[in-house]
């Protein structure tokens, strides 16, 4: 695989950086090609696949793997790692949009956005009909209209998104290299909360990324709840947004038959947020957040 870094690492650097790879399955006639062209492909025509085609000249860019798959033989992802799989879904193509998603749901990649031709009716029902399961991780989005000029706009915002996560991704990376007291700090933040009574299980979330920073208990799968508690964060503050609302979130609580799932926002670390789940028989809810706003404090990010 190509890789590329900004510059030679510092003397206290001791990891080089590997741009993120995003995986587009095109399964247009013609659409993608318009936008792979605008990537600086020549001659952007039949099946590919175009592999490490690099997005633009920043160090923390996503290279993209493009593939134009006939059939379901054709379907793979080059780069296993693929940071998300974009889909390109036009009309024609009910039959490989259910194959795909049949595939993709085994492969179990981080995202997968989907992106709709707007004449894309029948290909639209097997979104909608499709399993939970296939359908966990992926965002349907109908595009407003079959040009070119949008699904690049489109695409480019979205990549977008991504390249600022992982340039933040990245800075997290060299400030924990760069200080030394900053892991033990960590693991003395989680191993305090776990001496709140009932504590369960405890996780530092970046939720610009959705990544673990922290984590201490046990139980559950923290880096799977970390990344579904991430949606939950970004839902609720969108919706303060529209709401006008804008003294900020203290916590969100998650009320379950034998557990309270607190998820409390750091308040001096914008992104960050604490999650700890407690048993409700021997837990107290009250004593949980005056401990966590202790903790929030003594945090190093």
């Amino acid at each position: 695989m190509q890789r590329r870094v900004s510059e030679p690492p510092s003397p206290s650097t001791t990891m080089a950086f590997t741009p993120p790879t995003v995986t587009v399955l095109d399964l247009t006639a013609r659409l993608g090609l318009h936008a792979l062209a605008q990537l600086g492909v020549a001659n952007a025509s039949g099946p590919g696949p175009w592999l490490q085609v690099p997005l633009a000249d920043a160090s923390v860019a996503p290279m993209i793997d493009w593939l134009r798959p006939a059939s379901a033989k054709e379907l793979r992802l080059p780069s296993p790692a693929s940071a998300a799989v974009i889909l390109l879904v036009g009309p024609g193509s009910v039959n490989l949009v259910r194959a795909t998603l049949e595939w993709l749901a085994p492969q179990n990649p981080a995202v997968v956005w989907a992106f709709l031709m707007p004449n894309a009716l029948m290909e639209e029902s097997i979104f909608k009909s499709a399993p939970p399961a296939q359908m966990a991780r992926t965002h349907v989005y109908q595009l407003p209209d079959s040009s070119p000029q949008t699904l690049w706009f489109i695409l480019m915002e979205q990549l977008g998104k991504l390249s600022a996560m992982d340039e933040l991704a990245l800075q997290h990376t060299h400030n924990l290299l760069q200080t030394d007291d900053m892991s033990s700090n960590l693991k003395q933040c989680m191993d305090a909360a776990m001496t709140i009574d009932g504590a369960q299980a405890v996780a530092l979330v970046d939720y610009r990324s959705g990544m673990c920073l922290a984590q201490a208990g046990g139980g559950l799968d923290l880096d799977l709840a970390a990344a579904g508690n991430t949606e939950v964060v970004r839902a609720k503050l969108k919706t303060m947004e529209m709401l006008g609302l804008r003294r900020g979130i203290e916590d969100i609580l998650i009320t379950l038959g034998d557990q309270y799932h607190l998820i409390r926002l750091v308040p001096n670390n914008l992104g960050l947020f604490l999650y700890l789940v407690l048993d409700k028989a021997k837990g107290n809810l009250a004593l949980a957040r005056y401990k966590l706003t202790d903790i929030e404090r003594s945090l190093k990010v």
